[in-house]
């Protein structure tokens, strides 16, 4: 009973906040991409390429649907992110010096989602048959993003310089998924290649995206100048595609799996009521590659390890192909819940600014830790839970570019504000939790 009461406290906090940065919304414009979902893979460092026994772990390689429980089958996720950004730009002292980079905007922004899906088997002497279907977000464009432009008064007595403007960056929108999954299973008695299974993965994508900017003038603003607030809609489309992924995996032996998992890249189509907006944008294919270790042990431990390849030059020349690593382990205990920990490291695109205004490709590189548990609630229903951290940094322009604000009136003596050359350098740091709820019938 405790175990149960435990399950529903957790699955109802983990269930109300999700949220991504500007980076993908923003900058690349193409949404934060989801790669995995199942909070036992995501315990693991995100791994289950070859060693994936929930239905949603068909996001990792379709053939792990073949290797679920005979009969059906489902299962219910609930994810948290929070996202903090701080935003910061260089100093410099008198004699042009760097100093140290002052933080000017700090923003932490939570959001919600939700996935769910059915699966079937049926195993005949040699082979089985399953299918699962899915509804589940695919890319996540929500961010928000808040800035209080001040003026250079003094902040003597205790007081702060008035604010004359604030600034505002909000991105609106998922791209969601239908998803079909098949595959077909082969036993064999021999101990070499004793389960095979290939997997089709079919996703319908449809969803929206709108990105707003604003600049609020404050009243002080208001009395000394003669200003109007400034809207701008940069962004308002519909979206929609067809995606596929195919899948490998076997049991090369008692103590060894492989997996192999192949998305090609392909195009989002883009309706606007923008004209000049209906631009249709790529996502890049992805080759991804596992192994699953299964040491003898006196506890039933398995070792993860997957390799993800992401060309990342099929949306532009710009970027530079990138190699992802996953690494994960778990523990069964007798009794007890299990115990999962793992570490991953991605690599996302960026355009790195030089001093001189001109860009130059470069990589954002972002570790991750995790950790995780997962025990039977009642009967068929298990509960899996996971946490993650992680970090990224990178340089990008100033979102509101400080010469917009050179208004008479609003600035003390002869200062005058002008636009900055040099980058600002964002500091993101993520804190994820995930349940999955799972039933087997």
């Amino acid at each position: 009973m405790k175990n149960i009461y435990l399950s529903i406290i957790l699955v109802c906090l983990v269930g109300h906040l999700f949220s991504y940065s500007l980076y993908e919304n923003y900058e690349l414009g193409i949404g934060k991409r989801i790669s995995h979902l199942d909070a036992r893979s995501a315990g693991m460092g995100g791994t289950g390429t070859a060693g994936g026994y929930n239905i949603f772990d068909n996001m990792l390689n379709p053939a792990n649907t073949g290797f679920l429980n005979d009969g059906w089958g489902a299962q219910v996720l609930l994810d948290v992110t929070q996202l903090e950004e701080n935003r910061s730009m260089p100093m410099y002292n008198f004699f042009d010096s760097y100093v140290d980079d002052a933080t000017y905007a700090s923003n932490t922004n939570f959001f919600t989602d939700i996935a769910f899906a059915v699966s079937y088997k049926i195993k005949f002497d040699n082979l089985s048959l399953a299918a699962a279907l899915d509804y589940k977000p695919f890319a996540n464009f929500n961010a928000c993003y808040e800035e209080q432009v001040r003026n250079n008064e003094g902040s003597d007595h205790d007081n702060y310089p008035p604010i004359i403007a604030m600034n505002y960056l909000e991105s609106d929108g998922d791209i969601y998924s239908i998803g079909i999954t098949t595959a077909m299973t082969y036993h064999r008695d021999e101990l070499w290649f004793s389960n095979s299974a290939i997997g089709l993965n079919l996703n319908l994508l449809s969803g929206d995206h709108k990105l707003e900017r604003k600049i609020i003038w404050s009243e002080f603003a208001k009395d000394v100048a003669v200003l109007d607030d400034l809207e701008q809609i940069r962004t308002d489309r519909d979206l929609s595609a067809l995606s596929f992924s195919l899948g490998l995996k076997t049991d090369i032996s008692e103590r060894v799996s492989a997996g192999l998992m192949f998305n090609p890249g392909f195009t989002m189509e883009v309706d606007s009521s923008l004209t000049e907006e209906n631009e249709d944008f790529d996502y890049p294919s992805i080759i991804r590659l596992g192994v699953q270790y299964r040491p003898r042990n006196a506890l039933r431990t398995t070792f993860h390890c997957d390799v993800e390849f992401v060309q990342w030059s099929d949306i532009s020349d710009f970027y530079d192909n990138v190699t992802n690593y996953y690494f994960g382990v778990e523990h069964i205990f007798p009794h007890a819940p299990a115990l999962r920990l793992g570490f991953n490291y991605v690599t996302s695109p960026n355009l790195s600014v030089k001093e001189d205004g001109s860009s130059i490709p470069g990589p954002v590189n972002i570790p991750t830790i995790t950790a995780g548990t997962g025990f039977r609630v009642y009967g068929n229903f298990f509960l899996d839970l996971s946490g993650e951290f992680s970090h990224r940094k990178y340089e990008t322009m100033d979102l509101f570019p400080d010469g917009f604000y050179d208004h008479q009136g609003l600035w003390s003596g002869t200062y005058r504000p002008e636009d900055r050359l040099d980058p600002d350098t964002v500091r993101e740091y993520y804190i994820r939790l995930k349940s999955s709820l799972t039933f087997r019938w």
